[in-house]
């Protein structure tokens, strides 16, 4: 199997670093949700924006959002079916 954003060979969607990517991403977003009230897509398109965010997390969030648009009330998990 590949990684679904950079195509390196994974055990899972994603390589190393990118499932990493995606684990933060899905340890943090209840601290953002209880501090600005984002939904996982506006989570998402405010981690493409942040200039402190790295490039891993930044890619794995476009990936999300490309690849199976959340809606609204979707959790992390459900968003991105990992």
């Amino acid at each position: 199997m590949n990684c679904r954003v950079c195509g390196a060979r994974a055990e899972g969607e994603f390589c190393e670093m990118h499932a990493e990517s995606c684990e933060n991403l899905q340890r943090n977003y209840e601290a953002w949700k209880k501090s600005m009230g984002l939904s996982w897509a506006d989570y998402l398109r405010e981690i493409q924006k942040n200039i402190y965010a790295g490039i891993w997390v930044k890619e794995v969030a476009q990936c999300l959002l490309s690849s199976n648009p959340p809606k609204e009330g979707n959790s992390p998990v459900e968003a991105s079916n990992i």
